[in-house]
């Protein structure tokens, strides 16, 4: 019986931006963020990649955090019963799987450690959005209480304060709540009802301890200690300091449980992200803007610069700033991440573009076409956001990026890696690969073209148009057959490894081997009500293997006197959408609708 083999990512081009707070620095200075369905740890230089791979059974990764003094990484992950994982930075081997019967969600939102790393506060997802407080070491749930308000209005983010107060903050669309950790049980605090209850928090963040003092000395001291003895308010000890933001532009400032002051934005963008460090705080706003806060000694924060991400006016995801306070990294929603140099801000122009990409970048939009390269280090992908790019794989770096006025469907790159063809709404185009451009040479009129593939050794192209399988010359692009016989829309191919046959799969539910010196059919088979989506040939052609709708793997092999016929079936349980076999032909890749 066939078994199922594990993969290990040596390398992974992406990044998964709908994770709040995706994105960390370490104590090295190594960024971890997720990425499809692995948390991935890159060091500054892009040269070294570790992987966190999530679980089989899981359906993706949903929120990651790291501990204050960076050894431990919470992973949570959506299930039928939502699952959080605590990882070992050093040796990146799981310590702890914690599960709890009343999350009331499938997901969690957001995580938090405490000061200690002893804790683990976690926020449930919807319907019941339930706070859960983890002894993660004893895998025991210390405690838990609905988070949300009267409505159930969606919880966005909740923190553990960084100081020996034990302070919970908890924001959303219209919810504010803070609770405080008593003997390891969750406490409601108290909160004057005003405006705030109402307002749409978009994130939270706490002040640096080290910040809070430094605003104990001088003007801002007295005046803030006057205000808290007013108040009423504790002791400085519990007097930590936090943000939030808000859809309308606003930043709150906030002493324990007391309002200090309201910090406006003037560009009127939502605020995000916020981070602070010693000298003030970065918030992150949509439209792709970085707005800087200092401290100052009338006021309590006054903003002293905005930068712009040029070309990428999407609202930012995630901020993170290094240890050493020197780099300020940030992910935006369904785009890149970038860094940024504090430590010479002052030598900076808000007109100027600061900002670096963070790795090799990413597609913005749904992956729709993926080719490797024989004889280079090359992977094309093509992507809804109307992008072609070319991937090295031993540089770990993108060496081409270019973006079409529409939406490309299928990609393949020549052997040489010196072209490439895209198929696109109206044409099919062949181009010729430039240093930092793609030219077209020639325009084949095949509209819509979802799936094209080079030959082995390079000298023809076959394209899907509809429910026929065109073949070309490269070099002359002259059309030298078209195979028709599918009467449905075909739906993979997959080339002999000598070039002499072609396979093709159709929605009809037919498989076809093409013989390419006459461009008759050398075998077939037809599975009524089964529409295929992936096709690929052993070695030597005597086997062809497709899956479809029936969510089967089935190998076809020819019996002397009827014909090609199913010889073998493993049922997955999932759709396949392509397989691949190397070319020893003992190993099958498979992926799925899952991502799996």
């Amino acid at each position: 019986m066939a078994t199922a083999l594990g993969l290990v990512p040596r390398l992974v081009f992406g990044f998964r931006s709908t994770v709040r707070d995706n994105l960390h620095y370490t104590e090295d200075g190594s960024f971890v963020y997720p990425a499809g369905h692995n948390v991935v740890i890159i060091s500054n230089d892009g040269k070294s990649h570790r992987f966190v791979s999530g679980s089989p059974e899981c359906e993706g990764i949903t929120a990651i955090m790291l501990s204050p003094n960076k050894k431990l990484l919470a992973v949570a992950e959506r299930a039928e019963k939502a699952v959080i994982s605590v990882y070992d930075m050093q040796t990146l081997k799981r310590r702890k799987q914690l599960l709890a019967a009343d999350v009331g969600s499938k997901e969690y939102v957001s995580l938090s450690f405490s000061p200690d790393g002893k804790l683990l506060l976690a926020q449930g997802g919807a319907p019941d959005w339930n706070l859960l407080l983890w002894a993660w070491e004893k895998s025991k749930l210390a405690s838990s209480i609905r988070s949300t308000n009267l409505q159930g209005s969606p919880v966005v983010q909740a923190t553990l304060s960084p100081g020996e107060s034990g302070m919970i903050t908890v924001v959303g669309t219209g919810v504010l709540k803070m609770f405080k950790v008593v003997d390891q049980v969750l406490k409601p605090l108290p909160l004057a009802a005003n405006r705030r209850d109402t307002l749409s928090f978009t994130c939270q963040t706490w002040l640096p301890l080290a910040s809070a003092a430094e605003a104990g000395g001088g003007a801002a001291a007295a005046s803030a200690d006057a205000k808290g003895a007013a108040a009423g308010a504790p002791a400085s000890s519990d007097r930590e300091r936090q943000l939030m933001g808000t859809v309308d532009g606003e930043i709150l400032l906030f002493e324990g449980t007391e309002p200090r002051a309201t910090l406006t934005v003037d560009e009127g963008h939502s605020v995000e992200a916020l981070a602070g460090y010693s000298k003030g705080f970065v918030a992150g706003l949509d439209g792709g803007l970085v707005a800087l806060f200092d401290r100052d000694e009338k006021e309590y924060f006054r903003r002293t610069r905005t930068f712009a991400i040029h070309d990428h006016a999407l609202p930012v995801r995630s901020l993170a700033i290094s240890i050493t306070e020197e780099q300020l990294a940030l992910s935006l929603v369904g785009g890149p991440a970038f860094t940024l140099a504090l430590n010479n801000q002052e030598l900076m122009k808000t007109d100027e573009m600061n900002f670096e990409l963070l790795g090799p970048g990413v597609h913005t939009a749904g992956v729709t076409g993926l080719d490797m390269c024989v004889r280079r280090p090359l992977v094309a992908t093509c992507s809804t956001d109307h992008t072609v790019r070319l991937w090295n794989y031993a540089d770990r770096s993108c060496d081409l990026n270019k973006l079409f006025a529409e939406e490309a469907y299928s990609v393949a790159i020549h052997p040489t890696g010196l072209m490439v063809i895209v198929g696109f709404a109206d044409k099919l185009r062949l181009m010729t690969v430039l240093m930092d451009d793609l030219k077209t040479v020639k325009e084949i009129a095949i509209k819509g073209c979802r799936d094209v593939c080079f030959s082995n050794g390079g000298q023809y192209f076959a394209a899907v148009n509809g429910i026929t399988l065109s073949l070309y010359n490269t070099y002359t692009c002259e059309c030298i057959g078209n195979l028709r016989g599918h009467n449905g829309k075909v739906r993979a191919i997959c080339w002999s490894s000598s070039d002499t046959t072609i396979v093709s799969a159709g929605a009809d539910g037919a498989v076809y081997e093409w013989r390419m010196s006459d461009q008759k059919r050398e075998k077939e088979n037809v599975l009524k009500g089964c529409q295929y989506s992936a096709v690929t040939a052993t070695p030597d052609m005597k086997t062809l293997i497709a899956s479809g709708s029936d969510r089967k793997i089935k190998e076809l092999e020819d019996n002397s006197g009827a014909g090609t016929q199913v010889s073998r079936e493993l049922e997955t349980g999932l759709l396949i959408t392509a397989l691949a076999l190397p070319y020893g032909g003992k190993i099958l890749f498979a992926a799925t609708e899952t991502g799996v």
